[in-house]
């Protein structure tokens, strides 16, 4: 799929952007835009795509995106179903391209904000300490106005630069221009896992998705993901049976079968490889019991 443009439209009385939003799941599709972004997540829980990267995102994840980077917020599948009482929240700040060149250029000050955001021009994933230091600054973003508004912004980025957790998400061989082909094939098995990872895939049915020999798929995954495929899908099935050991009244083999493990000890073994204790241990303690 091709990352649809986005038209930021800025008032002429502000030079950045700044909205709460409140619904039953995100639904901004693949996208980009000119601008930085700066995305906190205030509640709900999925998986974010950003370039080539993809990992799970939670409450309290914070990321800065830098200009024409394509991205989307994928929540998980409970929020889509009709009954669904589950709430997505974020706060988002765009701002222009040209911030640094028009209004911090020729501020010594702001040398740390424009280290920042030259780093963060292929995302940058905040570490947790440093989210919620800044969590209370976000919130109030929206409920400010004019100068007050902008200052908030240039503090918490100023604070932001300091960050030593924080982790780039595209790899830094990541082709920026969008629509490419690449991100055409990548967005298709990201999308072809996510709909069957509760099923066997096997390599070369995945390969198959991406148009190419699994030897080259597998090489193209790691070098897009900085994973392997299996790992990623482990990745996402553990995190699938977590939430199903804690919401669903399920035993722990059919929590292990919901989630495409066939095998009891295999699912075992991964479980307690990603969570560092067994699915039981995992289960009782987050029931509290």
């Amino acid at each position: 799929m091709k990352a649809l443009f986005e038209k930021v439209m800025f008032s002429e009385q502000s030079s950045l952007l700044v909205r709460r939003f409140q619904l039953p799941y995100f639904d901004a599709p693949w996208h980009y835009h000119p601008e930085y972004e700066l995305t906190y997540i205030a509640k709900s829980h999925g998986r974010r795509f950003v370039g080539d990267h993809v990992e799970s995102f939670r409450a309290g994840d914070l990321v800065l995106l830098g200009p024409d980077l394509p991205h989307f917020w994928r929540n998980d599948e409970e929020f889509y179903q009709g009954s669904s009482e589950e709430q997505a929240e974020s706060v988002v700040v765009q701002f222009p391209a040209t911030f640094t060149e028009r209004g911090l250029a020729a501020v010594p000050e702001a040398d740390a904000i424009r280290q920042l955001l030259e780093r963060a021009r292929f995302g940058l994933r905040f570490g947790t300490s440093m989210s919620q230091s800044v969590a209370m600054m976000m919130e109030q973003l929206p409920l400010q106005t004019g100068l007050t508004q902008l200052m908030g912004l240039l503090t918490i980025l100023n604070q932001l630069a300091t960050d030593q957790d924080d982790c780039l998400l595209a790899s830094d061989s990541y082709q920026l221009a969008p629509g490419a082909a690449d991100t055409e094939r990548m967005k298709r098995v990201l999308e072809f896992v996510l709909a069957n990872f509760r099923t066997e895939i096997r390599v070369e049915q995945i390969a198959s998705v991406a148009g190419m020999a699994p030897a080259a798929f597998c090489r193209y995954f790691k070098n897009r993901t900085r994973k392997t495929f299996v790992e990623y899908l482990n990745e996402l099935r553990i995190g699938h049976a977590r939430k199903l050991l804690i919401n669903i009244d399920l035993s722990i083999g059919q929590v292990g079968l919901e989630c495409g493990y066939n095998n009891s000890s295999h699912f075992h073994q991964q479980f307690k490889l990603h969570v560092g204790m067994t699915p039981l241990k995992y289960q009782t303690i987050a029931k509290g019991k």
